[in-house]
């Protein structure tokens, strides 16, 4: 019986928050987070994912499918430009999308935002750009 109880609560456990882990059809902090949990059943990691989606913005380049105002082709563009993208590793950018969210009101915020916000961190925009971007993706989030 007790089994049965442990086995009830797990399954239930993970089933509500399934509705937090996409905002606006897009998994967000909480699908993130959700990826270091050896427990779930997740077939890719975290690097893997954003692989993936780098592969996408190198296959379709200007199609980028991101909603304009918020996309960080820019700043990707200018990090190949200058040479830098070498430089930048995808635990790089794990440890900075790990570090976005840990601010809470955060976890809302798409994975695609949070990956675009660290690109512009690394390409070199200041701490008030970062605030205005991350404000418009939370207007985004919330609209």
């Amino acid at each position: 019986m007790i089994y049965f109880f442990v086995f009830a609560f797990v399954f239930l456990a993970n089933i509500f928050p399934q509705a937090e882990r996409y905002t606006k059809g897009a998994e967000n902090g909480y699908s993130w987070i959700r990826m270091e949990e050896p427990g779930q059943f997740y077939s890719t990691s975290k690097e893997t994912y954003l692989g993936s989606i780098l592969e996408r913005f190198r296959l379709t380049g200007e199609r980028y499918p991101e909603i304009e105002s918020l996309s960080c082709k820019a700043d990707i563009e200018k990090l190949y430009r200058e040479g830098k993208s070498e430089e930048i590793s995808l635990e790089g950018i794990v440890f900075e999308i790990d570090k976005f969210y840990l601010l809470n009101e955060n976890m809302i915020i798409p994975i695609i935002f949070s990956y675009c916000y660290s690109i512009k961190k690394l390409a070199g925009a200041g701490k008030e750009e970062l605030n205005n971007y991350r404000e418009k993706v939370l207007l985004f989030c919330n609209d």
